[in-house]
């Protein structure tokens, strides 16, 4: 097992996220009291599944440890830096060795810790867009795609449990996975929902990465097939434990912010106005204009 981190391997990575000033003692931290937020610990209610709180920023997205008496599976890594710190987590609840590793999607703050993982044997499932991504974005390794692929849906089974991956279609990339645990009824959406605040109190708003296929047109339905699931517990990429109404106040916003972008463009509003003239204030969810520039030239097409 690994204990350290290669920094060397990645320096045009460090880079590209961090800026020239990254090195190996320079990796970016959290203060005592943040640290104190992103602390393993169980989720109410649902025997060995455990959470590794990301609240975005140096935080990072959630990761889920399913602890079984066969091994672990774990739901993503958070940065490329993140090895030790996932395994210290893990240790505190328990001794198992990891068995599997599933993927939300690419980014390099869900998937950063990939190339680790598989160097250590540990097989990484994904879907096939996942791989498809993670070589195209020069911000992930590309020793870190994963090697276990699907199209619509897979199964884990560890420990006599089951866990299913299903792909829904295009929201926030075009490879986001909902891992689905039935017996728990619980769900990681990646970032297909994200809630509240980051660790620096800013707010949180969805992102479509059109450089890996996203689309905000499509991600309203995309929800439509995870709330088809059964659970009543929602890990979103970011944030806390949902409840699944809240996932469905999530997909009522989303729903909202599109019509409104809709009805300006069929007013005849153009591209160099559809900031400016789009009220979005009541859903609280900061939008630079160039996002919202991005999407009326998704409608557009």
């Amino acid at each position: 097992m690994k204990i350290g981190v290669d920094v060397s391997c990645f320096g045009l990575l460090c880079l590209l996220l961090f800026g020239p000033s990254l090195s190996a003692q320079d990796i970016p931290t959290m203060t005592s009291a943040e640290l104190a937020r992103v602390q393993v610990h169980a989720v109410p209610g649902k025997d060995n599944l455990y959470l590794v709180p990301g609240f975005g920023g140096n935080s990072g997205g959630n990761v889920i440890f399913l602890v079984t008496d066969e091994g672990v599976l774990v739901v993503d890594n958070k940065f490329f830096y993140s090895y030790p710190e996932i395994m210290e987590q893990l240790r505190k609840v328990t001794d198992k060795d990891i068995r599997y590793m599933l993927n939300t999607h690419h980014h390099y703050d869900h998937a950063g810790s990939n190339a680790d993982f598989l160097e250590d044997g540990i097989p990484i499932l994904a879907h096939r867009n996942v791989r498809t991504n993670v070589l195209r974005d020069e911000r992930n390794a590309p020793e870190g795609a994963p090697v276990i692929l699907y199209e619509k849906s897979a199964t884990v089974v560890l420990g006599g449990q089951e866990v299913n991956a299903h792909y829904f279609g295009r929201g926030h990339t075009s490879g986001d996975s909902v891992i689905h645990f039935p017996a728990l009824r619980t769900v990681h959406t990646g970032d297909l929902v994200l809630w509240g605040d980051r660790l620096d109190g800013s707010t949180m708003s969805p992102f479509f990465d059109y450089d890996n296929g996203g689309s905000a047109a499509d991600w309203t339905a995309t929800l439509d097939g995870l709330l088809t699931l059964d659970f009543d517990t929602a890990i979103p990429g970011h944030g806390p434990i949902l409840r699944k109404v809240d996932i469905r106040i999530f997909r009522s916003k989303l729903d909202q912010f599109m019509t409104r972008i809709k009805v300006l463009i069929d007013n005849g509003v153009g591209r160099d106005r559809i900031a400016a003239e789009l009220d979005i204030a009541d859903l609280n969810w900061p939008m630079p204009p160039g996002r919202i520039e991005s999407i009326y030239d998704e409608l557009t097409q």
